[in-house]
């Protein structure tokens, strides 16, 4: 599991979830939601099965226990639901994976998990999470060692009256982050009459690092400010 970090601004989504790759290696988003009595639609196939269930007639492992009958009964239709999403899987762009009474879906379409609320049961409380994965774009080589193993750069973009004192702050406690030095210019200009450049971030500032763990944290502070990262490496001798 990687690091959440929940999202305020973003429309459709609550989390950020910063890890290596993405859900299951494809799907960028993940959509929750808790349903009572979901762990008995384990075993079937049809939503049919289920009605055998609740009458006391299903041949099989996963018969519902006394106590749980009228929450089965209660939240049939989202129950249906989500054997029909499992059986008939009509979309192929959709996974579905169920842990205790927690359903996942997931999607690269974030569309297509809304619309599934419709499906399922607009009275259930869903949560949908995007992953930030930390894979590199490449690796920036040069004729001589670096002096630093990784590399991010910033994303172009408007960013917070306290952004800028925000991450001097972060370096003047963090010495194992290197700015570049266009960035270091940028959160401390030399003149107030440059100040209005602080509203705005460049893509061509960069933080260099050396441990590798290092870009969580800086995901899980800015990680909608963190752009395209690299591997620092020297060019290899020609043979």
């Amino acid at each position: 599991m990687g690091l959440l970090k929940s999202v305020k601004d973003i429309p459709g989504i609550d989390y950020y979830e910063y890890r290596d790759k993405e859900f299951y290696n494809k799907y960028d988003y993940r959509m929750r939601v808790k349903i009572p009595g979901v762990r008995y639609t384990y075993t079937c196939k049809r939503s049919v099965d289920l009605d055998r269930k609740i009458a006391g007639k299903f041949k099989g492992y996963g018969n519902i226990r006394k106590e749980d009958l009228k929450t089965v009964v209660d939240n049939v239709s989202a129950l249906k639901a989500i054997i029909d999403l499992q059986s008939s899987r009509k979309d192929k762009n959709i996974g579905l994976r169920i842990e205790s009474s927690t359903v996942a879906l997931f999607s690269n379409d974030l569309q297509a998990l809304h619309d599934l609320k419709s499906t399922i049961g607009l009275q259930y409380d869903y949560n949908v999470t995007q992953a930030q994965t930390s894979e590199y774009a490449g690796t920036k080589e040069f004729v001589n060692e670096p002096k630093h193993k990784f590399r991010v750069y910033l994303k172009s973009k408007r960013v917070s009256d306290t952004f800028v004192t925000e991450l001097s702050q972060l370096f003047a406690r963090t010495p194992n982050l290197h700015p570049s030095n266009a960035l270091n210019e940028w959160i401390n200009p030399k003149s107030k009459r440059y100040a209005w450049k602080q509203r705005y971030s460049s893509a061509s500032y960069f933080i260099d690092y050396d441990d590798e763990s290092t870009l969580s944290y800086l995901a899980l502070l800015y990680g909608e400010m963190l752009g395209k990262k690299y591997k620092l490496e020297k060019r290899a001798d020609p043979v």
